[in-house]
């Protein structure tokens, strides 16, 4: 097939065929319907149905195991945590190379976070106490 045929028969027959595409610049002010973004309402409690639940010492354990979770993922004895995946990515002429540098950091990071559970811990108790 030439070229001349297959342009004519494309090109030029799509240009006398009338188009569907609206060729029409959209206005800012043809989108004054649009609704905003529905925003969750905060949970309420039976009691008082304007105010948020409170936390509770039962909340406050589960932040702390997951303090104390996650500073073991960040260093541990038994050696699956991020300090020892930094120590072992460290090689010479690889993208890693001085990664362990951040060795202190995440030590720092988990003892912290093992400070703050504990000081969560101690808060948990006194709770108790009054109860």
């Amino acid at each position: 097939m030439k070229f001349d045929d297959l342009y004519n028969r494309v090109f030029i027959s799509e240009q006398d065929e009338p188009s569907d595409i609206n060729t029409e610049v959209a206005h800012p002010d043809d989108f004054d319907d649009v609704e905003p973004i529905p925003v969750p309402q905060p949970a309420t409690t039976e009691e008082n149905p304007t105010s948020a639940a409170a936390p509770t010492a039962a909340s406050l354990t589960d932040y702390m195991k997951q303090c104390l979770d996650f500073a073991e993922k960040l260093q541990s004895p038994s050696g699956e945590c991020l300090q020892s995946l930094v120590i072992s990515l460290n090689r010479p002429a690889t993208p890693f190379e001085g990664i362990d540098r951040l060795s202190a950091d995440i030590e720092d990071a988990a003892e912290k976070l093992k400070r703050i559970s504990g000081r969560i811990l101690s808060f948990t108790i006194a709770a108790q106490k009054v109860k």
